[in-house]
């Protein structure tokens, strides 16, 4: 009798979850992921009435591809986002919204692949590369013409050597050109040839746009190193172009 009863409530159960499952798996999602598949799209409007702005929303996150409007009403700027992150191609228009100015590439919220600027006409501006947010080498601009730019300022080295007097020797780094910004760095590029943070940010004179570095070098110290220097600078189309040069340096006072 009890082998009886304990069959009965295992065939019984067996016909439960049979009914259960089928269920469960039709209902579908957890909670989490219908409020992430239940997106919302939130806008503003200017002063006159025409749309602003649409971003879309899953849950509190931005999610799907944010729109910007100028009061007339026309694209300004398209920009991707997944679950509160910049992700994908972004882009920004001239005004009108016909013709775009400037696609750049997101992941994980950083700026990472080409950033590429056109001209009103359609025409190529620029090629710029990124890694993580930081500027990389091989920038390509182009002119009216559409040939590319290839003279670029070049990075000067200047030794001062005040070892006899002061027991200090410096170098100043500047550009053979003037240049609208500029940053110096010692350091090596990454693999890929981009900046990142671990490269030592050189003392700058902004008024003059010349880097500083100097070596107390006490008496009967002796230093020798091969230095990277690095310069990254702001071109006319606002890209950072890059430039570095090695300086061997052999100090003793």
């Amino acid at each position: 009798m009890n082998k009886f009863i304990v069959a009965v409530l295992i065939g019984a159960l067996a016909l439960l979850s049979a009914c259960v499952l089928p269920i469960e798996n039709k209902e579908g999602k957890s909670e989490e992921s219908k409020k992430r598949d239940s997106i919302r799209v939130e806008t503003a409007n200017h002063p006159n009435g025409k749309l602003k702005a649409e971003v879309p929303y899953a849950g509190k996150k931005k999610h799907g591809l944010a729109k910007t409007f100028d009061k007339d009403g026309n694209i300004m700027l398209e920009l991707p986002y997944v679950f509160g992150k910049r992700e994908g191609q972004s882009k920004k228009y001239y005004e009108g919204g016909k013709q775009v100015y400037q696609t750049t590439e997101y992941k994980d919220d950083l700026l990472h692949g080409m950033q590429v600027k056109y001209r009103e006409n359609g025409d190529l501006m620029s090629e710029a590369r990124f890694e993580n947010d930081f500027s990389c080498s091989g920038l390509k601009e182009y002119y009216t013409d559409k040939t590319l730019k290839k003279e670029y300022p070049k990075l000067i080295i200047t030794p001062i050597d005040k070892i006899q007097s002061q027991g200090v020797y410096v170098l100043n780094i500047s550009m053979s050109e003037r240049v609208r910004k500029v940053k110096y760095y010692t350091g090596k590029l990454s693999p890929t040839g981009c900046l990142h943070d671990d490269l030592y940010s050189i003392l700058l004179d902004e008024q003059k746009n010349i880097g500083v570095l100097k070596y107390n070098i006490p008496p009967g110290a002796f230093l020798m190193e091969e230095l990277n220097i690095i310069a990254a600078v702001e071109t006319m189309y606002g890209n950072t172009y890059i430039v570095q040069r090695t300086h061997n340096l052999a100090i003793e006072n």
